[in-house]
């Protein structure tokens, strides 16, 4: 009689839970839900990167600049007529000037007058851009940089000056070079 009571108990419960779902579609699994909100921003992005990419260039054009394009989307001209010696690396302390603009002009930062930055390479927090640019340059090299938005302050900006998504360029010297084990 107790196992009739079980399977009766039981069988119930199966169809309790089975009821109703008689031609009805199975509910997707949640992956496939946030897919296209996923595909969606993806395809923003796209659109925001190619937006950016014509924005720099039509800065480029409109003054006439000659500037290369390394790998990582950084737009640079060197002026190395006075640098020396080998190009910055890895851990090693840059000391350097700096001013950073807007692409409309709009100047944000610059270094105080006699108070020069310094960077220690691929170990300080800073703009990967920066990272990326200083280490194209020698003591006594000037640069120009155009850093698209993901080399910069990405998303959020800075919380300060620059706002989200903004492409920046950069006027930077380059003062000082020292490996890191001869700081002081």
């Amino acid at each position: 009689m107790l196992k009739t009571l079980n399977f009766l108990v039981a069988l119930s419960l199966f169809s309790a839970c089975h009821s109703g779902t008689e031609g009805q579609k199975p509910e997707r699994l949640f992956q496939e839900k946030e897919s296209q909100p996923r595909e969606n921003n993806i395809e923003a992005h796209r659109s925001f990167l190619k937006k950016e990419i014509e924005s720099i260039e039509a800065y480029i054009k409109e003054r006439d600049l000659e500037l290369e394009r390394n790998g990582t989307g950084i737009y640079y001209s060197i002026d190395g007529e006075n640098g020396e010696g080998e190009k910055a690396k890895s851990r090693q302390l840059v000391t350097y000037t700096y001013e950073i603009s807007m692409l409309n002009g709009s100047l944000l930062y610059s270094s105080p007058e006699g108070k020069p930055a310094q960077l220690l390479l691929d170990r300080q927090h800073a703009e990967i851009g920066l990272h990326d640019a200083l280490k194209l340059m020698r003591v006594g090299d000037k640069g120009f940089f155009i850093l698209p938005s993901h080399r910069a302050f990405g998303v959020a900006g800075d919380q300060n000056k620059v706002p989200p998504f903004t492409a920046l360029v950069y006027k930077l010297e380059v003062l000082e070079i020292e490996n890191q084990n001869q700081q002081k």
